[in-house]
């Protein structure tokens, strides 16, 4: 559930695009009303993990070999007393960050969905159950604290932050990979929910799956939101957010039986990833040193 005001800036959100969505006039933070039905059988029905799976891979995998290079350059203060610094990853899925970092990290991760961990677990990788931070002891310390693509689905970003602060050992690095509010897509899909189609909009905050997007940001206003929990900023970047090899299982898995729309969405899809290239990607990379 949100709050009225915003968490960056705290000028009080206005309603948005739809009846769920807020934004906010000053730094232009977005929030959603939007129900967490994280492991409700109904709702983990109508999502093929595995489907999932197929869809996202090979794109997250790539992009998470970037990401570590990205961690591994802001080490060398927090990582020389030991071989392999500990890394936590917040909202693991199945496990493929995970399995990416542990050639060069004791790594720790936590899910709270049952079916991701169960794939995970399938694949040789066992996960802690759970949310952050109540899984973790509250002695518990960590080089790194990684959310890939899970701050955007916690209800209170500010109290998360928070908690990855208490959580990190002296000189110790959050990393956050998450949509881009001045992404192409989002944008994009913002144009067209003002023109009346809002099912891409829709899509964008993921309304009807198990965790629904709660948050969309800007650089700007996130660093407003890590500087306030005590994060300084040490590093950016960018992630690719789509490619052709996947995309028919991407738009697939959360449409089931839809086959024939699904296909034209496919279609309609690949012009806009040569558009793309030239444009802002949807996913930012941030990384933020404890002070």
């Amino acid at each position: 559930m949100i709050t009225h005001s915003c968490p960056c800036c705290g000028t009080v959100l206005l309603q948005g695009l739809r009846a769920w969505h807020w934004q906010c006039s000053a730094c232009c933070y977005e929030a959603s009303a939007l129900g967490s039905e994280i492991n409700q059988a109904e709702t983990r029905d109508r999502l093929d993990e595995r489907v999932r799976g197929v869809a996202l891979r090979d794109l997250r995998q790539t992009n998470f070999r970037q990401l570590l290079r990205l961690i591994e350059s802001c080490l060398p203060t927090c990582a020389g007393h030991r071989s392999k610094p500990r890394l936590l990853d917040v909202g693991a899925g199945h496990g493929w960050f995970v399995q990416a970092a542990s050639t060069r990290f004791e790594v720790t991760g936590i899910e709270p969905d049952e079916a991701a961990r169960a794939i995970a677990a399938a694949d040789g990788v066992t996960l802690r159950a759970g949310f952050f931070p109540g899984c973790l002891d509250a002695a518990e310390r960590f080089d790194v604290i990684s959310f890939n693509d899970s701050l955007e689905h916690m209800p209170d970003v500010g109290e998360a932050l928070l908690a990855a602060h208490r959580h990190l050992l002296p000189d110790g690095v959050v990393v956050l990979n998450l949509p881009d509010a001045r992404g192409f897509f989002y944008r994009l899909s913002r144009v067209l929910a003002l023109l009346g189609w809002s099912g891409p909009f829709d899509r964008m905050w993921q309304v009807g799956l198990p965790s629904p997007h709660l948050h969309y940001f800007r650089r700007a206003n996130l660093n407003i939101l890590a500087q306030r929990a005590g994060l300084a900023p040490v590093a950016q970047g960018r992630l690719e957010s789509l490619r052709l090899r996947g995309l028919y299982a991407r738009i697939a898995y959360a449409r089931p039986g839809a086959t024939l729309s699904t296909a034209l969405l496919w279609l309609a899809m690949l012009p806009l990833l040569l558009a793309m290239r030239l444009a802002p990607s949807d996913i930012m990379v941030l990384a933020y040193r404890r002070v």
